[in-house]
């Protein structure tokens, strides 16, 4: 019985133990790896050449999640030594075909090495990186800024598109001086590509002023535009947004017109092309436009402008259009291939004489096919794009590695000598990674030898390329700080208060409970009655008459105390009867309770007392004799509780 209990109790124990085990093993999984319930500590996790990651495969201008169907982007390897020197390195897909391979004449401390990938279908590619130094060989692993999450190719890739217009500028884009200018300007990227931006205003003017909002990290851009002046004049801004594809290239050019007390700025609107076109070498080009003036406008000029940051770059096609025309067609066999904005200048016969702008969509004329890869974006103004960390990022790594690419503007070169990083206003440009993709296109990477506090750093970036044109831009990131509220709980960066993790844990918990107890008890119910059955099996009947239960007792006591041998003694008072064979013992027994009854009947009707018989300690008395005296005993103890007859 004891061994069935003890059985059944570890079974229960067992099955309890598994249940919580079962409960608890993904959490405690979770805490090992990751060492605490906060995913913030995953939200910016792009891998860097160091020790631990000796050969790094990045895609410097593109998504490497969204790559286009049988577009060329560039692909670029960083590997550092850990021995002897590199050797060698090999970059092959899944199937085994050759990507990429070079060795090395002498062995290297570091390299920096630029291929070409085209995808060909839709569907996820593992590209694998070998780095060999002699005998020995790392593995290359993949990173971004766009988040680590593979290769893998879409059959369609869109471009970003302006969803805000100008037209939404308040109070107008025709203001008086003195007057606050404002518009903000909205892009979104259907993919959620990363939407580089670049903005220009009309030179030497510094009154408008733009704060990002949302830096397009997430594929959707958001800048607010922003200022005043007392300088009466035509201004004009220009943003150019891309996701990393030269073809999915789109700009928003505006005026802002600041009229004086006294005059007002001629109004000019073009009206063809009113959106992006594009026409080859050759090609007439047609302009047409309105202005509108308070006064009168004396002549207009025509110019074609690659850059309008850089006024004195512009080509003029004509200075000398009557005031009576708003038409102009123009012979582009002349003008070199690339990217142009068309810009009407108007002039009042004030004096001084104010003038008025206007400008195109984006023109693109195309000449001389060249082999470019699909990523190269090239505009006429410089640019810094893939900027990360991002301000959309919360990091609390405090070690933190910044990096952007850098674009010369377009038919330019950067000048290495002229790049200069700043990180919370200290010059950091001696401890920069430079990898150089092309003479026009740089990769910069700095990581801090000395953990940053918690809390807003801002970045600065700029660099000029040989045409003399300047590019600058800044940005901040967010460190997250590791303070936390010891009264709450922290799942997944939200911290929800200790109480209420307890109410709703304890109602899951008996929710849980309520669905598996049941379960545990039909089990253990059918162990139960599996090992009732056995021990039953074991228990012998039990008489219902209290005299032969008393028969049977003393039968029990005087056999199981007498030696194999034949007598022993009992305790005093209770007499001892030979050993019988089981049969003939069981027969004489049953037929003496017989005659015990019948004569103690006899007895109770003629005595009240029954004479016992006094037996000595070495005398082994006769069945009779033992039977009589046990049967006095019953009837005087039936004697006592039956009442008196009552005498006559």
């Amino acid at each position: 019985m004891k061994k069935g209990n003890a059985l059944k109790s570890d079974r229960k124990r067992f099955l309890l133990f598994s249940l919580f085990l079962v409960l608890c093993l993904p959490l405690i999984v979770w805490q090992i790896v990751n060492e605490n319930f906060d995913l913030r500590n995953l939200a910016f996790e792009e891998v860097e050449v160091s020790e631990e990651n000796p050969c790094v495969i990045s895609f410097p201008n593109v998504n490497p999640y969204t790559l286009e169907v049988g577009k060329t982007v560039r692909v670029q390897v960083e590997g550092i030594a850990q021995g002897s020197g590199i050797t060698s390195v090999l970059i092959t897909d899944s199937t085994g075909e050759e990507l990429f391979s070079k060795n090395y004449e002498s062995t290297e401390i570091e390299i920096a090495e630029t291929f070409e990938f085209t995808p060909t279908e839709s569907k996820a590619y593992d590209i694998v990186g070998t780095l060999s130094e002699g005998s020995y060989s790392t593995a290359c692993v993949i990173s971004s800024p766009y988040d680590v999450k593979g290769v893998r190719a879409v059959a369609s890739n869109s471009a970003p598109e302006f969803t805000s217009s100008p037209t939404d500028s308040e109070p107008s884009q025709d203001i008086d001086t003195g007057i606050s200018y404002e518009y903000t300007l909205t892009a979104t990227d259907p993919e959620g590509d990363f939407i580089n931006y670049v903005f220009s205003f009309t030179p030497n003017n510094q009154w408008l002023k733009y704060t990002v909002i949302n830096d397009g990290s997430d594929g959707n851009l958001k800048i607010q535009f922003k200022g005043s002046t007392t300088e009466p004049a035509s201004y004009l801004a220009n943003v150019f947004i891309h996701d990393g594809y030269s073809k999915h290239l789109r700009s928003q050019s505006w005026i802002i017109s600041v009229n004086p007390a006294e005059n007002d700025v001629p109004r000019v609107t073009v009206l063809s092309p009113w959106e992006a076109l594009t026409l080859s070498q050759g090609d007439p080009l047609t302009i047409k436009w309105a202005a509108t003036d308070n006064n009168a406008i004396t002549h207009y000029e025509l110019y074609l402008a690659q850059s309008l940051q850089d006024e004195d770059s512009w080509y003029t096609v004509t200075n000398d259009i009557a005031y009576n025309l708003e038409e102009y067609t123009i012979d582009t066999e002349d003008i070199s291939a690339g990217t142009y904005k068309a810009i009407i200048k108007a002039y009042d016969n004030q004096t001084p004489s104010l003038v008025g702008r206007g400008v195109s969509a984006l023109i693109e004329i195309l000449g001389e096919e060249f082999d470019m890869p699909d990523d190269q974006v090239q505009i006429p103004e410089p640019q810094i794009i893939n900027v990360s960390p991002t301000g959309e990022d919360d990091i609390s790594n405090l070690l933190v590695t910044v990096r952007a690419s850098l674009v010369a503007s377009e038919g330019a070169n950067i000048v290495e000598d002229s790049i200069v990083v700043k990180v919370d206003g200290i010059d950091v440009t001696s401890k920069v990674k430079f990898n150089k993709i092309s003479e026009s296109e740089y990769t910069v990477i700095y990581q801090t030898e000395d953990e940053y506090e918690a809390g807003l750093h801002k970045v600065e970036i700029s660099f000029t390329d040989d045409q003399e044109l300047e590019a600058n831009k800044s940005w901040t990131f967010n460190i997250t700080s590791e303070t936390t509220d010891p009264d709450k709980f922290y799942f997944f960066g939200y911290g929800i208060t200790k109480t209420i993790v307890y109410v709703v844990g304890g109602g899951i918990l008996l929710l849980i409970l309520a669905l598996v107890i049941p379960l545990i008890l039909v089990k253990v119910w059918k162990e139960d009655e599996e090992t009732t059955e056995d021990d039953t099996a074991l228990i012998p009947p039990q008489p219902i008459n209290p005299v032969e239960s008393m028969v049977n007792q003393t039968e029990a006591q005087s056999t199981a105390t007498l030696p194999q041998e034949g007598l022993t003694f009992s305790k005093p008072g209770i007499p001892i009867i030979e050993e019988q064979p089981k049969e003939k013992a069981g027969g004489d027994i049953k037929k003496k309770i017989i005659e015990a009854k019948e004569k103690a009947a006899e007895k109770n009707s003629s005595s009240d007392t029954v004479p016992t018989t006094t037996v000595e300690e070495n005398t082994i008395p006769e069945p009779d004799v033992d039977l009589q005296m046990l049967y006095s005993k019953i009837n005087q103890a039936n004697q006592e509780d039956t009442p008196p007859e009552p005498t006559i």
